[in-house]
């Protein structure tokens, strides 16, 4: 290190302080010499050695050479007469000698309001402009209670230029002064109180215009140029280090205000120390997305997390990211800011502790405050905030105090509807959600006769859907069903005839005796077997040790569909009968994934399938009028199969292929939730048409809006119950909501809030059970995968950390690509991440700051 004035060589002796505290009570610098006080005289000789070590070849008997010609400073040794302990201040330049940032007596609660301070190592980033949104916030949510607002930044002041001055209203620095001046935090707001102006902020509502305070930062010029007292001068008071935080406290509860909001100055400065230092106070650090401000925020965060014990009611700062682009990838800068709080954040801690805030460049250079309220109103950068605002300190006020014998029986009932509806083919009465799958499938299929395939993987609700067409025993009255209105003009114009179905469907014999009856009374002359479906399975298994041609696969599964009826020899006479009665058939074929076992290697498998879902759909939909065929098809099956033009095959079926998006995936939660609990879904607006803010309100009832009280620093349950559960390709099943119920439900737990059903601990422990029965899902459904995960798991745990490197687990090319196409493997910048869903079951751990990027990698689909 260079020394190149005294202060160099002061903070170089402060920062090496445990270096010489043993045989030293301090070291003083000044402009002109180094003081070194000793505890005895025998310790002279030791602190000389020690300096010698400090300083090495810069060091002389009695002085230390600086780095400019011909300059030395002396040094002096003095006994010292008293033991001397280094003083904490929540200062800048105080802070960066200490271990932490904090005093080790915990502060008692302020006084009065609680104090939320706005800040950003720059200027130009939206400090001002989201404390502004954070004001009309909270008057949208609680038009009745006002704030405070205390323009701190007295070098630029922004708000105070917004507002008119009253040169009789109390300013921030007339506070200043008050408080230097005073001992008694009563005397000094007794004093302000009387003089307190009436400098406001109007925020119109939907019901009333709210006037929240301003203190502005100076009356008249002189007063911010003539500067008597400051924040530092303040803090190194006698006793008045944390007395800034407390006075705006106390005074926003004389005003009868709900908090205090305090604009900061930028960047490192020690104007804002005191409060960004006070463990009391919430901070906002806003920052750009330039490389500037991120790298500014992360030494804030630094020094600002600095010895914080973080704990789920502990006060922590967050993260305001504002002028983002569209379609920005921020997911590298989130992670960024969000190691700067260190821990590994194992299970979810503080997920949402960094805010984007998109960029409005209506909001660029506009002045009024009347414009800044009226443009915020419709911009994200407004909504993101109001949501933060909502949840954080309004989502406390839902009213829900469950009676504890109320809240048993009914986990109780949502455990036992989830567990029974894990096995689709039971005879359980359960109503169908519409959703947009269902939405496009009856739109299309309105008046022409459904023949399609529905595609999804293995969970996503194909048998459950499957049996529910076959309980309705035709179309019309399906789609009714699901739609909630007549369908069509005739109820029983079509009928379903279960032509192939998964193993399993034994257990429910009499829906499918019950559809063929149905068939044979619908439409005469025509004779349907009632052990058809077993027929068929045998026949296919049969030819499948066949050695046959392509087109023969075409041909047989045009057979098929006449198996086991009597009265047609053809589909030509097939469709001539159903012409004749006026009605329909529907071929339902499902659980070809357990006939068909390696679609990925055999050349015949991919041929059958493909002869089935190309050829004989086609054929039929081009064709007849009267017989249509719907294919339930897992998607991995297809993908094998279907070697040429894939993605235009997939095109054509996207609209029906049921996929869960993370919005269906909780209004499928709630649906399922108000089927145990009637009643629990309380609006007259359907669930299937319910709005996505309207899906959460019901659900924060369910599980809580965080896994943790509302204030907490856990993350939103939501959020986190659909990153768990959800792969990188944004998949998330029907069975994988219904399992998370399920084992979440199994025990009431104790109950730690009486705003909710499920406790967050039972949340917790349901995910790695989820995990655990996925992973084993995913081995049998997509066997390829098996090999590839065992040599995830079998490595050493030590090494099972995320994110990992290529070499670690010595993974091919095709491996990573398998895993990638599967959603269970992120590539970025080299470094390699695991979804939530596999990772409880491989036991991969994190390193520092990795989560959050998981989260972002899941979030961005």
């Amino acid at each position: 290190m260079f020394f190149y004035t005294w202060k160099d060589v002061d903070r170089f002796i402060q920062m090496k302080r445990s270096a010489w505290s043993p045989w030293a009570v301090a070291i003083e610098v000044y402009a002109t010499e180094v003081l070194v006080l000793i505890k005895k005289e025998d310790d002279r000789v030791k602190a000389q050695q020690g300096l010698k070590a400090l300083f090495k070849e810069k060091f002389e008997e009695n002085c230390i050479r600086l780095d400019m010609p011909d300059l030395v400073m002396p040094i002096e040794y003095e006994i010292a007469d008293y033991e001397r302990t280094p003083s904490l201040t929540p200062l800048f330049k105080s802070i960066l000698y200490h271990d932490t940032a904090y005093p080790q007596n915990i502060l008692q609660d302020l006084p009065g309001v609680p104090v939320i301070a706005f800040h950003s190592y720059k200027g130009g980033v939206g400090r001002t402009l989201s404390l502004l949104a954070f004001a009309k916030a909270w008057a949208d949510e609680k038009p009745r209670e006002r704030l405070l607002i205390v323009d701190a930044d007295i070098e630029a002041p922004g708000l105070t230029w917004m507002v008119q001055k009253d040169e009789e209203c109390l300013s921030f620095l007339d506070l200043l002064e008050i408080i230097q001046c005073h001992d008694d935090i009563d005397v000094m707001v007794e004093q302000v109180m009387a003089k307190i102006g009436d400098v406001i902020i109007p925020v119109d509502t939907d019901t009333k215009t709210v006037e929240h305070f301003v203190l502005p930062a100076y009356r008249y010029d002189e007063q911010v140029l003539d500067m008597y007292s400051s924040p530092e001068n303040i803090v190194n008071g006698y006793n008045k280090r944390y007395v800034i935080a407390e006075v705006l406290s106390e005074l926003g509860k004389r005003l009868s205000v709900s908090a205090v909001l305090v604009d900061l100055r930028a960047g490192i400065s020690e104007f804002s120390a005191p409060l960004l230092f006070d463990s009391r106070v919430k901070k906002y650090i806003v920052t750009s997305t330039s490389s500037q401000s991120v790298k500014g925020t992360e030494l804030l965060l630094k020094y600002m997390n600095k010895g914080l014990q973080v704990s789920e009611d502990v006060i922590l700062p967050e993260v305001f990211l504002t002028m983002s682009q569209p379609n920005e990838d921020l997911t590298e800068l989130s992670s960024t800011l969000q190691a700067a709080y260190g821990g590994t954040n194992e299970e979810g801690f503080m997920d949402n502790i960094i805010t984007e805030l998109p960029f409005a460049s209506e909001l660029i250079r506009i002045v009024s405050l009347q414009q800044i309220m009226s443009v915020l109103t419709e911009r994200d950068f407004y909504k993101n905030i109001k949501n933060i605002v909502r949840n954080n300190y309004f989502s406390g006020d839902q009213g829900l105090n469950l009676k504890e014998n109320l809240r048993k029986d009914s986990i109780a009932a949502i455990h036992r509807l989830a567990r029974k509806q894990l096995v689709a083919e039971n005879n359980e009465e359960f109503e169908v959600l519409m959703t947009s799958a269902l939405k496009n499938l009856i739109k299309k299929f309105r008046t022409e006769i459904p023949t399609t395939v529905i595609m999804g993987a293995k969970g996503s609700g194909k048998t459950f859907l499957y049996r529910e067409m076959l309980k309705n025993k035709c179309w019309e009255k399906f789609a009714s069903s699901v739609q909630g209105t007549d369908f069509g003009q005739c109820k029983s114009q079509t009928v379903f005839i279960p032509l192939i179905a998964s193993k399993n469907y034994v257990e429910i014999t009499e829906v499918f005796n019950d559809a063929i009856d149905n068939a044979n009374k619908e439409i005469k002359g025509l004779d349907f077997q009632p052990t058809l479906w077993v027929q068929i399975r045998e026949k296919i298994e049969s030819y499948k040790q066949e050695d046959r041609e392509f087109a023969d696969w075409g041909s047989l599964w045009k057979d098929l569909l006449l198996c086991g009826i009597n009265g047609a020899n053809t589909l030509d006479e097939l469709e001539a009968g159903l012409c004749q009665a006026d009605k329909r058939v529907v071929f339902l074929i499902d659980g070809l994934e357990e006939i068909f076992l390696a679609t990925r290697t055999s050349q015949k498998e991919k041929e059958a399938i493909v002869g089935l879902v190309r050829e004989t759909v086609n054929y039929l939909r081009a064709k007849y009028k009267n017989i249509g065929c719907v294919v339930f098809l897992r998607k991995d099956v297809a993908r094998n199969a279907i070697e040429v033009n894939y993605k235009q095959f997939e095109s054509v079926y996207e609209r029906f292929m049921l996929n869960w998006s993370k919005n269906e995936a909780l209004r499928l939660a709630l649906w399922l939730v108000n089927q145990a609990v009637p009643g629990f879904y309380n609006q007259s607006t359907d669930i299937s048409q319910a709005s996505p803010e309207a899906i959460e309100s019901h659900l924060v009832k369910l599980w809580g809006r965080k896994l943790g009280k509302p204030t907490s620093n856990e993350a939103n349950s939501s959020r986190w119950i659909l990153a768990a559960l959800s792969d990188f390709n944004g998949q998330l099943q029907a069975r994988d909501i219904i399992r998370f119920l399920q084992y979440a439900t199994m025990d009431a737990g104790k109950p730690v809030y009486n705003d909710r059903y499920i406790m967050p601990n039972e949340i917790r422990k349901a995910v790695p059970k989820c995990s655990h029965e996925k992973f084993e899902e995913v081995k049998q459904e997509i066997s390829v995968l098996g090999p590839i995960f065992e040599r995830l798991k079998s490595v050493q745990e030590d090494k099972r950390v995320l994110p990992f490197e290529r070499e670690t687990f010595n993974l091919s090319s095709e491996q990573e690509e398998i895993l990638k196409q599967e959603g269970y493997l992120r590539i970025d910048n080299g470094r390699y991440y695991l979804p939530e869903i596999i990772r409880h079951a491989l036991k991969f751990k994190y390193s520092r700051g990795a989560r959050p990027k998981v989260l972002s990698l899941i979030f961005e689909k």
